[in-house]
């Protein structure tokens, strides 16, 4: 057996032990958080209905004193007892307020109520690109690519800031209307959390795996720390190759065979499973699913650059998202306006 097999199934068998070795907390119940429903937090946001959770804490549609609809994300009680987890949750949502796209969830306030931090965010209707595969299965070539291209225009911003993703699944992609995309869960992969079985979950801290791995780069597969952008590229090149066949690029029959493979073997061309695909796109997910981060695509401009020339050289036009580009301009200008005010109420709060 070549000695990379042998040296990387040890790191996972590692990984795995010491994984048994921890008590695994759950995180509250559905009867604890769905006694938050009714009460005023921040003074101005009613929270009216439990939307989901998960193993950091949950979501609630929540209605604003000003008028309007928002989404207010609230950390359970386990994890606001820890100084460090309220530090790093601050921080991420400062970084989240500094990004301006219309292809991210926005950000218009956050606080804490009775030491429990929460954000209140753009409320969204519609769907998430994983509820769309789980009932399609697969994506038309256009269509596909105007998603895509949406969300890399969304990590150019973020990246732009000196945010990495670093949980890009389709699950984080949200169609509003059913086709204009927005990124979510922005650094909640950097939160220390308990774990969770029933929740997908995320790279938290060297040496440490967690979750589907499905949409993972190699490095991050392997821990390492120095991950970068061309992670995020990877992970959205996994989810185009799995909008266009039907399966992600990578699979196994245990998360072992699935790491194994993302660091060992090249992601299959598309053609053998579906040959009608276009050579064009076999060629960009070649680049983009790499295994060394070098030969990938160097910047999300440079990965959409690259995505929209195989498509127009085949004729096919992406599916444009339903709007105008004026209501594309507003919701720019208006995610600027608010990520503002968003960061002054940061530095009110937490301090700098």
């Amino acid at each position: 057996m070549p000695t990379g097999i042998v040296e990387f199934r040890a790191f996972v068998t590692a990984v795995k032990d010491d994984e048994r070795t921890k008590s695994p907390a759950r995180g509250e119940g559905s009867g604890t958080r769905e006694a938050l429903v009714g009460r005023t937090i921040g003074g101005r946001f009613r929270l009216r209905a439990l939307l989901g959770g998960g193993g950091m804490g949950a979501v609630y549609a929540a209605d604003s004193s000003g008028g309007g609809e928002v989404a207010i994300k609230v950390i359970d009680a386990e994890l606001a007892k820890k100084p460090e987890t309220v530090a790093r949750f601050a921080r991420e949502a400062r970084a989240m307020s500094a990004i301006r796209s219309p292809h991210i969830v926005t950000v218009f306030d956050v606080g804490t109520d009775e030491g429990r931090p929460w954000i209140a965010m753009e409320r969204l209707h519609g769907e998430d690109l994983g509820q769309r595969l789980r009932r399609d299965r697969r994506l038309p070539v256009g269509e596909a690519v105007a998603i895509v291209g949406q969300v890399l225009d969304g990590l150019a911003s973020a990246h732009g800031a000196g945010i990495v993703h670093r949980d890009l699944k389709p699950d984080n992609v949200f169609l509003v209307n059913g086709s204009f995309a927005k990124i979510l869960d922005f650094g909640v992969s950097k939160i220390e959390r308990p774990r969770d079985r029933t929740v997908p979950l995320a790279l938290t801290g060297v040496g440490t795996i967690l979750g589907t791995p499905f949409y993972m780069s190699p490095e991050q597969a392997q821990a390492k720390p120095e991950l970068d952008a061309r992670a995020d590229l990877f992970s959205l090149g996994a989810i185009l190759f799995e909008c266009l066949t039907g399966r992600p690029p990578h699979i196994g029959e245990s998360h072992e065979q699935i790491l194994v493979a993302i660091c060992l073997n090249d992601a299959p061309d598309v053609r053998t499973i579906d040959p009608a695909l276009p050579a064009g796109v076999a060629d960009f997910l070649h680049r983009a699913l790499a295994r060394d981060p070098a030969q990938r695509f160097p910047s999300a401009v440079a990965m959409r650059e690259a995505l929209l020339a195989p498509v127009a050289a085949t004729g096919v036009a992406p599916r444009p998202h339903r709007g105008s580009l004026t209501t594309t301009i507003i919701i720019g200008v208006v995610a600027m306006i608010v990520g503002i005010v968003s960061t002054l109420v940061l530095i009110e709060l937490f301090g700098r």
